[in-house]
């Protein structure tokens, strides 16, 4: 018998198995540089498109305010000094019977409303931009003048020079007006602006105050009438626990957000795409 060579184990692999293809070794080379040119893009239109709207705004504004101020009237303290101690009077009437656990109510008019925002320090923020000028059953008349920020590249400042009418409502312990509208002499103040105006919070600033916000917590009531507004606190009753809506955001807002969402997309996009390219390589 020959001898022949001996022939391989049978369990000795003919052949060395094949590697698996590495998914991450399989990058589609531009898919980066898709996500880069995009990103940067739209990052570009957004600031661009911001900055457009910007110039827009000043253009709006300045149809309807003015670029001086005409401070509302304050009255004289000292011509006033007896409806002063009238108007303490009221008030510490009103503080007593609250303090005592009694159902207690105030009514201002509209001249009583302007000596507290002369006559008392919390409110000299509004002085010459504030000024109630009449009060009906339904709404309240102010004269305004507020500042409106003007110009993105000047930085001045344009003025909402006119008369507000408005109905107060009480929402979350603060004093809210709802605006109807804003009548400027010759001009038109446009539904857009009123949407983001209204409501007006316009005791928002003194909910952290030691004295006022407490106090303006615990009111349950107001009401109107020809000539007067009446503020009152029920003990049985509860104050109104709604916050106030929030101003609508702008257009500004709405279309940063909108592109916002494109961008997303489009990154989203670009991803997709990168991944079908592994897969096909």
């Amino acid at each position: 018998m020959s001898e022949s060579e001996p022939s391989p184990p049978r369990d000795s692999p003919s052949s060395p198995p094949a590697k698996e293809k590495d998914p991450d070794s399989a990058r589609n080379p531009g898919a980066g540089c898709i996500i880069m040119i995009v990103a940067l893009l739209s990052l570009g239109f957004l600031v661009s498109f911001g900055v457009w709207n910007l110039f827009k705004l000043d253009r709006e504004l300045s149809k309807f305010t003015e670029p001086e101020a005409r401070p509302t009237p304050v009255p004289d303290l000292e011509a006033n000094a007896a409806a002063i101690n009238v108007l303490n009077s009221k008030i510490e009437t009103f503080k007593t019977d609250q303090g005592n656990k009694r159902d207690a109510s105030i009514t201002l008019t509209p001249e009583e409303i302007n000596l507290a925002i002369a006559a008392f320090d919390q409110f000299g923020e509004l002085r010459k931009t504030f000024s109630v000028k009449s009060i009906t059953k339904d709404q309240i008349h102010i004269d305004i003048s507020f500042p409106l920020r003007g110009s993105p590249t000047k930085g001045d400042f344009r003025y909402l020079n006119g008369t507000m009418i408005a109905t107060p409502e009480l929402a979350g312990g603060e004093i809210i007006l709802i605006v109807d509208r804003v009548d400027v002499p010759g001009k038109t103040v446009p539904d857009g602006f009123l949407g983001q105006l209204s409501p007006y919070r316009v005791t928002e600033r003194y909910l952290k105050e030691e004295t006022l916000g407490p106090w303006m917590k615990k009111l349950t009531g107001l009401s109107l009438a020809d000539g007067a507004l009446t503020l009152t606190i029920k003990t049985e009753s509860e104050p109104p626990g709604a916050q106030p809506k929030k101003v609508e955001a702008g257009h500004l807002i709405r279309a940063g957000v909108l592109l916002g969402a494109v961008l997303l997309g489009l990154i989203a996009v670009a991803i997709l795409a990168s991944k079908r390219g592994k897969q096909v390589s």
